[in-house]
């Protein structure tokens, strides 16, 4: 006869600060020095000793993976929220944005985040209903052309996204998601 594993307990109030404390303190460190930055460096910029960085993320793969699952998990509860915002073009131009800079944040992400054969786990398939839910809403209030499908649109903005791991600025991608939401917009009736 086996034993049903333990169930799992939520963590503790510390715990969750500690969790948190280290996924911003490793994005901040992925963005200056890439995902090969110091993990001790980490674990002190968190305020936590190695030990507290190890217990929650054995191996830099799981801390790299959770930095990336936390950010789609904010870019998709981002996207719920401005569901209910006034303007639809301007919900999906802000989450837009966001997407950039999300699928921007490490080498080969963007291509990841439009792979119809990655990006299974829940976060990425959050964040993507989320866009696409803010994309049917400017549609059907008749702001944007209805032939533009939710895939054409991750697949531009991870276009933009890339472009910015070339060197270029926030203004160029700003300007590139204006171009793109501009160009999807409905032509004004006759």
């Amino acid at each position: 006869m086996t034993t049903s594993p333990a169930p799992s307990r939520p963590l503790r109030a510390d715990a969750v600060r500690n969790r948190r404390a280290l996924l911003d303190a490793a994005l901040a460190a992925f963005q200056r020095a890439g995902v090969t930055a110091s993990l001790d460096d980490i674990a002190k910029a968190a305020g936590v000793g190695a030990g507290t960085l190890y217990r929650h993320f054995p191996s830099r793969d799981d801390l790299v993976l959770a930095v990336i699952d936390d950010g789609l998990l904010g870019l998709a509860e981002r996207g719920e929220e401005l569901l209910d915002a006034a303007d639809p073009v301007a919900a999906l131009a802000d989450w837009l944005d966001a997407f950039v800079a999300q699928a921007g944040l490490f080498e080969g992400l963007a291509r990841t985040l439009v792979n119809p054969e990655a990006g299974d786990d829940t976060s990425c398939k959050r964040s993507k209903r989320a866009g696409a839910a803010l994309l049917d809403r400017a549609v059907t209030a008749g702001r944007l052309r209805d032939d533009v499908s939710s895939a054409d649109l991750l697949d531009v903005a991870a276009a933009i996204a890339w472009l910015g791991d070339q060197g270029r600025d926030d203004a160029q991608r700003s300007r590139l998601l204006t171009l793109v939401i501009d160009g999807m917009r409905r032509a004004p009736s006759a």
